[in-house]
């Protein structure tokens, strides 16, 4: 690997860099730059609620799919191919999503980008510890950090003001410059003396891991408001995602290169990690999903404003970010977790509560407090994952960490989006007309007001629960630096 051959040269160092943050933004962009753009696509394409959260979790799927075989596919091509197919490929499944004809073409297409994406946020990762010596990983860390958070962040006020401006189909023509921007500046760049190995590929692995995700997503989205006894259709989904993990997990080294290599979790401050972040992400992602789309569903903001409530959120989160890079090492981990966690809860909880007639400044307060209680857990948790892993098992468990991300988004999105319309559902009981004839504005409106409140309220439930977990990671010893020495 390129960090076994020595560090590339500073000069070579920073363009590799500013193109890894450039495409790493972009990918992560994609997961809700169509966001406030779902109204105008639903009504173009047709398909209602359901549409869009297919639109977002397909994305979501395929690239949780696609990151565990990123490090069987740098030791088969190398990363100086690899990572500018994967960008070529992601620009190429955009324009096609820009010009999609139906509500199945965009799905496919987005499975087609998601998958382009799912290469590039771990790679991207493990190429960026590869160039860095390891007593500057936690700071690049907190930059990668505030990269990926700031593209979710920034997507949905990209997308309102393109979709007011032009229309749902230009948000995704957006990637096309930044993507020729970040293939430019890796030329050269990248390791070119990699050993290359032609491992054989676990296709039985790879088709449970495609299966096992598709039926989680099903389950996860039908089940809410049904019953488990009375439903067969339910109880296959979830034996069929079981049973997938199963035989992905049990799978015998000798098959070949493995999809989901269990011994990256031996490590327990990589386990513990890996959990917090699949749950963190889900919660993270579902409220910049939800904020926007409370905005201009239930509200009547228009794209561009709805966008914008979440913007003040962004730029405290990758403050945040940045700051808790450089007090790792001098702060103790548990307590950036359990300050990350509580004022998680705090934000979730403020949101919960918003009234229709101060909702911006509720909105806007609560995302923050939530913001920056976020930006203090992800820094820590991808130092903590990847401290004490070895160097040849990088980029396999930065693969796993990226699919539970990946998987964290894609699970907190269909499940709360099946639980937002079950609740809006029950608050239209009473309507003088059925939900499936449709409800007069004022009515519908203030159902999905309160639906989404309590959305909130759930995931404030959720952050709680999982706070007493900080304790179960292991104490790193102080001569392994988490920063670059002053």
């Amino acid at each position: 690997m390129a960090a076994q051959r020595g560090l590339p040269a500073a000069s070579d160092r920073m363009r590799a860099t500013l193109a890894l943050m450039t495409a790493t933004a972009m990918q992560a962009a994609d997961a809700t730059i169509v966001n406030v753009a779902l109204p105008q696509l639903e009504q173009s394409l047709g398909g209602g609620l359901y549409l869009g959260s297919w639109v977002m979790t397909s994305y979501l799927c395929a690239a949780a799919v696609m990151a565990p075989l990123t490090g069987w596919l740098r030791r088969r091509y190398g990363a100086s191919l690899l990572f500018p197919a994967g960008i070529g490929l992601f620009i190429g499944a955009s324009l096609l999503c820009a010009a999609a004809p139906s509500a199945f073409a965009i799905i496919l297409f987005r499975i087609l980008q998601g998958a382009a994406g799912g290469i590039i946020h771990p790679l991207g990762q493990a190429v960026l510890l590869d160039i860095y010596p390891r007593e500057r990983h936690a700071r690049m860390l907190g930059i990668w950090g505030a990269t990926v958070t700031v593209g979710p962040i920034l997507g949905p006020m990209l997308g309102g003001v393109i979709t007011d401006l032009a229309s749902w189909r230009w948000v995704f023509t957006i990637n096309l410059p930044l993507g020729l921007l970040a293939i430019w500046g890796l030329r050269g760049a990248l390791p070119r003396t990699e050993d290359r190995v032609d491992l054989p590929i676990d296709m039985v692995a790879i088709m449970s891991l495609i299966v096992g995700i598709g039926a989680l997503q099903l389950c996860l989205a039908r089940a809410v408001g049904r019953s488990w006894l009375e439903s067969p259709e339910l109880i296959a989904e979830a034996a069929i995602a079981a049973l997938a993990c199963a035989v992905m997990t049990l799978r015998a080294p000798r098959a070949g290169f493995r999809v989901f290599r269990t011994d990256v979790f031996g490590d327990r401050n990589f386990a513990v990690s890996a959990f917090y972040n699949f749950v963190t992400s889900a919660l993270l992602f579902t409220t910049i999903v939800f904020l926007p789309a409370l905005g201009e569903i239930a509200l009547g903001y228009d794209a561009t404003l709805a966008g914008l409530t979440i913007v003040p959120r962004g730029v405290l989160m990758v403050l945040t970010m940045l700051v808790v890079g450089r007090l790792i090492g001098r702060v103790g981990t548990r307590i950036l977790l359990a300050g990350g966690l509580a004022l998680t809860v705090a934000g979730l909880a403020i949101v919960s509560k918003v009234q229709p007639a101060h909702a911006m400044a509720w909105m806007v307060a609560g995302s923050t407090v939530q913001a920056i209680g976020a930006g203090m857990l992800f820094t820590p948790l991808s130092a903590m994952a990847f401290i004490t892993l070895p160097i040849e098992m990088r980029t396999d468990a930065a693969g796993i960490y990226s699919l539970l991300r990946q998987l964290g988004c894609a699970c907190g999105i269909a499940l709360m989006t099946a639980v937002l319309q079950w609740k809006i559902n029950a608050h239209l009981a009473g309507a003088p007309i059925s939900p499936s004839a449709g409800a007069p504005l004022g009515i519908l409106a203030a159902a999905t007001f309160g639906a989404y409140a309590q959305c909130f309220r759930v995931m404030t439930f959720a952050a709680l629960a999982v706070v007493p977990g900080i304790f179960l990671f292991r104490r790193v010893r102080a001569r392994r630096p988490l920063q670059e020495p002053a």
